[in-house]
């Protein structure tokens, strides 16, 4: 027999998070969190983790706690705009508190629902694989050679890595301008940087392993 679309709505509404929480906690904690991302805010990504009495706000530079009742416990990955969104909407309703459900690719504050293709349910990716927002290109680019490109996308860093290697590249270009007439080619100055990149993810490895 076929999957009704009950079955379907069954499904969706056992895999998210429920909890209800003060409109005043959320829009702090929010605050907390963008006020520590520098230019990357608008790509960088917060995660959630709610309990039966808490929620747990992170970035990789920032945590923060606030008292919740959680209805249905878990945890999600939200781009931090999609946070500030969720404030905005909170307090068009005018009360102390807010009920919020989470799905993947999808959030309804009160009444009011949205989707986000960036918005994740389930556990939480490694913090040891975080790397701050102000990080340089080199450890942005590091990271990446570590990973796969699953794993970069997985760790919400799809954005600052392609950042990444369009600065690279535009450094390439200026270099191998700047070096022509003295014969060195883009392709003698792009093989020197990607081993610089495999030394520093080698070193990154070696870190992460301690």
């Amino acid at each position: 027999m076929g999957t009704t679309a009950s079955d379907n709505q069954k499904a969706l509404a056992c895999v998210h998070i429920e909890f209800r929480l003060r409109v005043a906690d959320l829009r702090n904690a929010t605050r907390q969190l963008v006020v520590t991302q520098s230019e990357n805010k608008d790509t960088d990504v917060a995660d959630l983790l709610v309990s039966e009495s808490v929620a747990t706000f992170r970035t990789a530079l920032a945590a923060t706690e606030v008292p919740v009742n959680g209805i249905h416990t878990g945890a999600a990955r939200l781009p931090i705009p999609t946070l500030k969104k969720i404030v905005t909407i909170a307090a068009t309703y005018k009360r102390k508190e807010i009920l919020i459900l989470i799905w993947d690719g999808q959030i309804k504050v009160g009444s009011f629902t949205f989707g986000h293709e960036g918005i994740a349910i389930g556990p939480l990716p490694d913090e040891s694989s975080d790397i701050p927002s102000g990080a340089s290109v080199l450890d942005t680019l590091a990271l990446a050679w570590l990973l796969t490109p699953a794993g970069v996308k997985e760790h919400g860093l799809a954005r600052r890595v392609e950042k990444a290697q369009g600065a690279k590249e535009e450094a390439i270009d200026r270099a191998a301008l700047a070096l022509d007439p003295v014969r060195v080619s883009r392709e003698m100055i792009a093989a020197l940087v990607e081993d610089r990149i495999a030394e520093a993810g080698k070193r990154l490895r070696g870190s992460l392993l301690k």
